[in-house]
């Protein structure tokens, strides 16, 4: 869970209401976190919700708390209003890092204080919410060293030198990502590409090259900043609007105005701060929290959790654009809960008593993990859901058999369900090609098959080796100590070709004559899609065949 670092000056300074420890205690259960430690004015504070990125700063937490003690109710009410800038997107960013959304926010009065909450939000957001940058990164620039319009362009790696921030000399852009520490850090997210992205002002002041670093110029925000640019970058609205909308609402809970950006040749602007609803009933309600509420009190708690509240016949809830975690009537419930107070509810002993035990499926996968680390493989868990580009285009296959596809995704890179684990392997190694070599991983997971009109869950193990010196016969030589460490029977190694692997260097798994898996040395042209430098070896194989 996120843990952020406030001061409790300030943050009751927001709240416009002093409390003693004990007290702010009792009142950030209200919001969802509790204080991890204290050290003079410094809170530790602990935020039990990676879903509420609002929540990850002072300005969050004093916006919710004051609803929660009923000094204001409903959506907040920021100053918003239409600018006259404008920011130009290049075309050739389409494949690299495409869209980005932005704000000017003036009349800031920043202290130490704020600058520290500024910074630690914007971290915080990239890292968690934006994934480590890779689907949202935050730029925050002093405005009144940008000569408008702005323009998002995509440039060669020795095309241009700017000093980047905390830096003393100009590099060119191929060179932060070789010697300035975010540069090696991010990297991996735009080196692949034989352009890289650049926000450039209308007279040719760098402002920063997304995600990695803003310039030493305009990226320094102090004290003495009265405005900003805030800008986020990333491959998918659904991720950078949030990120954009959880900063301006922040810096605006400290009396900032917020002016918005026309975005070119997309004609949007942004922000959108638009407030969102959602229609939920009483019986609703009544049913999860165990309580016949009134409407009036209903109303209340809604009230308290920061929506707006239309009653006709049912309850109409406006929430404000910062909350992107609301996806069904139990997330309204939940914030009803919480104003409530859990500690109000009743508890009750539950009507049956029954005692779990371990399935066949998960012991026989125990034995498994076991026998791999024995021969030093490392087990790691990577997501069910990912992406067709993943499972079919990187892997080289031209005939991508049926798979579950999810209805409207949040991202295309989780926009399925996989049906075999090695694309998942290699987008692991793919993203620890830095670290020490050989590496050796597995991973005991699911995948879904689709047979006829029915899907069904498949447990696979999928092994892989990456190392300069990996070949058929290591990979050979592992498979076969699993398989005879496990007692099966009836075993054969049958040459075959498959797309993703090394003509004459791939073979299938047989058991009674039926497949169950396959290993080889991957092709590399499918390393080159991963970008990956080693030499790969692999094999997968269905447990679920074996388990029955």
């Amino acid at each position: 869970m996120p843990t952020i670092e406030v001061s409790k000056k300030d943050l009751c300074s927001l709240i416009g209401k002093q409390f003693k420890i004990e007290e702010l205690k009792k009142i950030l259960n209200f919001a969802k976190a509790e204080i991890d430690s204290e050290e003079g004015d410094l809170l530790k504070i602990e935020v039990a919700d990676v879903n509420r990125p609002d929540l990850w700063s002072s300005e969050g937490l004093s916006r919710e708390i004051k609803a929660k003690i009923r000094k204001e109710k409903g959506i907040p009410k920021y100053k918003l209003a239409e600018g006259k800038y404008v920011v130009n997107v290049d075309p050739k960013l389409k494949e690299i890092r495409p869209m980005i959304v932005c704000a000017v926010v003036k009349n800031l009065k920043l202290n130490t204080e704020a600058i520290k909450q500024l910074i630690q939000l914007q971290e915080k957001l990239c890292e968690l919410f934006g994934r480590k940058r890779k689907e949202a990164a935050m730029g925050v620039y002093d405005f009144d060293k940008i000569v408008w319009p702005v323009n998002y362009k995509a440039i060669k790696p020795e095309e241009i030198k700017f000093i980047p921030l905390d830096f003393s000399e100009p590099l060119t852009p191929k060179q932060i990502l070789q010697r300035h520490e975010k540069g090696r850090e991010y990297a991996n997210l735009i080196s692949n590409f034989k352009e890289y992205p650049l926000l450039i002002d209308s007279v040719g002041n760098v402002l920063s090259m997304p995600p990695i670093i803003n310039s030493d110029y305009t990226g320094k925000v102090t004290e003495k900043t009265k405005n900003v640019f805030v800008e986020v970058t990333g491959h998918d609205m659904r991720f950078i609007e949030p990120v954009l909308n959880v900063m301006i609402c922040a810096l605006a809970e400290r009396g900032a105005q917020i002016e918005k950006v026309s975005i070119k040749p997309a004609n949007i602007t942004t922000p959108n701060l638009n407030e969102k609803k959602m229609e939920i009933t009483a019986a609703e309600i009544n049913s999860v929290l165990g309580k016949e509420l009134k409407n009036e009190e209903i109303i209340k708690l809604l009230g308290m959790s920061r929506f707006d509240v239309i009653f006709e016949k049912n309850f109409i809830c406006k929430y404000p654009a910062y909350r992107q975690d609301i996806i069904d009537s139990r997330d309204i419930i939940e914030d009803i809960i919480i104003s409530y107070g859990y500690n109000k509810i009743e508890t009750e002993k539950p009507m049956l008593s029954t005692t779990g035990k371990n399935s066949k499926e998960n012991i026989f996968s125990r034995r498994i993990a076991q026998l791999m680390t024995g021969i030093e493989a490392q087990e790691v868990a990577t997501f069910t859901l990912t992406s067709k580009d993943k499972l079919f285009k990187k892997m080289k296959i031209q005939s991508a058999e049926k798979i579950v596809e999810i209805a409207n995704p949040v991202s295309e890179n989780f926009s399925c369900l996989r049906n075999w684990m090695l694309p998942s392997m290699l987008e692991f190694l793919f993203k620890n090609k830095d670290s020490k070599f050989p590496q050796k991983i597995f991973e005991i997971g699911n995948c879904i098959k689709v047979e006829g009109k029915k899907a069904q869950d498949k447990l696979k193990l999928c092994c892989a080796i990456s190392d300069a010196k990996t070949n058929f016969t290591e990979i050979r030589q592992d498979l076969e100590f699993l398989i005879r460490e496990l007692g099966i029977e009836n075993v054969k190694i049958e040459k075959t070709e498959k797309e993703s692997f090394i003509r004459g260097r791939c073979a299938s798994i047989m058991v009674d004559k039926k497949e169950i898996g396959f290993l080889g040395e991957i092709h590399p042209g499918v390393l080159e899609n991963w970008g990956l430098n080693m030499p790969t070896s692999a094999f997968e194989i269905d447990l679920t065949e074996l388990v029955k």
